[in-house]
């Protein structure tokens, strides 16, 4: 899932937290999966830290689930970051497994695979922009950056505006059309809201003007720092480019006051300057990133061009820039002082959190050594979510049991990096968009325990896992027969699973709803179930390995996935949206 806190946020207290055993691990779970034919009474070994399984079968088990998060959270995968050779391993391995199954290929001519557009960009140096007869040039007097693919400003108005992010100083989209609108660094203040501030009117409005502008200019000082150079020239950063958008210029005072022939103290609000024309080139370099999109054929004539979508996301993020910490200190840690790992507040331990967390060191000083670890698995975040959908998909593929209309398995990319692959799917889709019904998404599916803390309610207490937990997130937000839909599959099948809807509550500040591939679907009408265990003291760390996941749990929720998406399926209609459409190019609010 996407982060709302960066990974990495971990540091060692000033005493060294030594290591947590892997016996807090269900040793129950091992035993189910790969001992069978243990005796009771006799002791079941810790599930283990690598393990390689037999071959899968065609009904959805625990110890499928197991044998293919193992391969898939692997070390040797790296964190399959988007825009790194390893998301490139990760997805081959899904796609080797869809053609094995006999699914259809329903990517890129042909292909399993749909090429996402990843580059890293650098800013080249011969560029230049002009104004009133003078020549400024790249790294001297202005950086230049675009999320996207751009157009050179020929003799466009320059409008002062204001502070970069001074929301009342907006002016209306039909002014700044076209125009190239210029600000001064600052308009946040301290202590502001982030998450009221985005979903605010005039954020959303701030958004919109710059949108349509030719170009927005930053006035950023006397001269260019070091960073923004790096930035501009030296950049790896992986980018998604898709839409034509604006260009970004950073530049010195000079620029500006030549723009507006006018010291800065002078600019005034929607002040009009001389016009401007760039010529910036970029050197953009293709990165790794790729969908892996497969389909089952319905088996109705009539209702086979219909398609029920399942999803989840094929990347995580990576390794750890910082260099290794020990593996156990780290969840030891984040247990006590972080339950919910990156989506807990960065703070250091109390004195009396310190002491609990030396207890459990004192008791496990004899039991294990120290693991350098630097690799964010992301065994649940979310191996858990692409496997049990290729565990549905070999279902589907082996199984008696065939819908009616198709079904459409996508595994997304650059989930991490702001849902990327499921935005180029739903604004390129390789079917018709308007003939997908429905999308199932799953993300972190792996945990829920009871002593996990899953999130945070609307007035900020704790959730906690228990048996058959799961939480559902939009499944009513735009069809009220699909929510009803899902729980009537739990109900008549018997799945025990037990529904949390509480992080799905209109304005919850976590702002799940917005975070996951569901919602690139969601924006154009169509309508979603999200299902997650929740969150976790592993989240987006280092300690979210395979050995952590309770594998039955998937399967269950597989199963759900399985029946719901047969129903849907099978329906003799569409399912109704009943509830208001977003705007598909608004921002998401929950």
């Amino acid at each position: 899932m996407r982060a709302g806190i960066r990974p990495g946020d971990y540091r060692p207290s000033a005493f060294s937290i030594m290591p947590i055993s892997i016996r807090f691990v269900l040793p129950a779970l091992w035993t189910a999966l790969v001992a069978p034919g243990l005796l009771p009474g006799q002791a079941a070994a810790p599930v283990p830290r690598k393990y390689i399984g037999p071959p899968t079968v065609a009904e959805i088990t625990a110890g499928d689930l197991m044998t293919r998060v193992y391969k898939f959270a692997d070390d040797s995968m790296m964190g399959r970051q988007v825009g790194t050779p390893y998301n490139d391993m990760g997805t081959a391995y899904i796609e080797s497994e869809v053609r094995r199954l006999g699914l259809q290929p329903a990517g890129d001519n042909g292909t399993f695979f749909q090429k996402v557009p990843l580059f890293t960009r650098v800013l080249d140096s011969a560029s230049t922009i002009a104004v009133d007869g003078a020549t400024f040039t790249a790294g001297t007097d202005f950086t230049a950056g675009a999320n996207g693919f751009t157009k050179d400003v020929a003799n466009a108005t320059p409008v002062f505006v204001g502070a970069w992010l001074d929301t009342t100083r907006n002016i209306p989209v039909d002014s700044a059309r076209g125009r190239v609108l210029v600000f001064v660094p600052g308009g946040l203040a301290p202590g502001t809201d982030i998450g009221k501030f985005v979903a605010s009117n005039g954020y959303n409005q701030w958004l919109a003007m710059r949108a349509v502008a030719a170009a927005n200019v930053v006035v950023i000082g006397e001269a260019l720092s070091p960073n923004a150079l790096r930035n501009a020239f030296q950049s790896t950063t992986t980018n998604y480019l898709q839409d034509w958008v604006p260009l970004t210029l950073n530049v010195t005072r000079a620029v500006g006051e030549a723009l507006f022939g006018a010291p800065a103290t002078s600019w005034t609000h929607r002040m009009a300057g001389k016009p401007i024309t760039t010529s910036v080139r970029f050197v953009d370099t293709p990165k790794p990133g790729r969908n892996v999109v497969a389909m089952l054929p319905g088996t109705d004539p009539a209702l086979r061009h219909q398609y029920v979508a399942i999803g989840a996301h094929n990347d995580h993020v990576g390794t750890r820039a910082q260099g290794p910490v020990d593996h156990d200190s780290v969840r030891a840690f984040m247990q006590v002082v972080r339950p919910q790992g990156a989506d807990s507040d960065p703070r250091p331990a109390t004195a009396e959190e310190l002491v609990r967390v030396k207890a459990i060191i004192d008791s496990l000083r004899a039991i294990s050594a120290p693991r350098p670890d630097s690799i964010y698995n992301g065994a649940d975040d979310d191996a858990s979510g692409s496997m049990t959908v290729l565990e549905v998909a070999e279902q589907f593929a082996r199984g008696r049991e065939k819908p009616k209309r198709s079904i459409l398995f996508v595994w997304h990319t650059g989930e991490e990096a702001g849902l990327w692959g499921a935005n180029y799917f739903t604004a390129r889709p390789t079917v018709p968009r308007d003939s997908i019904v429905a999308q199932i998404n799953l993300d972190m599916v792996g945990r829920g325990g009871a002593d996990d803390v899953t999130g945070e309610d609307l007035e900020g207490k704790l959730l906690r896992g228990g048996e058959g937990y799961v939480q559902l997130i939009g499944s009513r937000r735009l069809s009220t027969e699909m929510g009803d839909l899902v729980e009537a599959v739990n109900a008549e099948k018997q799945l025990g699973l037990r529904f949390d809807y509480s992080m799905d509550a209109n304005g919850h500040p976590q702002n799940i709803y917005c975070r996951s591939d569901h919602y690139e679907y969601a924006r154009y009408g169509i309508p979603v179930t999200f299902m997650s265990t929740g969150g976790h003291a592993d989240y987006h760390q280092v300690t979210d390995e395979p050995q952590y996941l309770d594998y039955p749990r998937m399967a269950q929720i597989g199963r759900l996935v399985f029946e719901s998406a047969l129903r849907i399926g099978n329906l003799p209609h569409r399912l109704k949206v009943d509830k208001p459409k977003p705007d598909p190019k608004g921002s998401c609010v929950q």
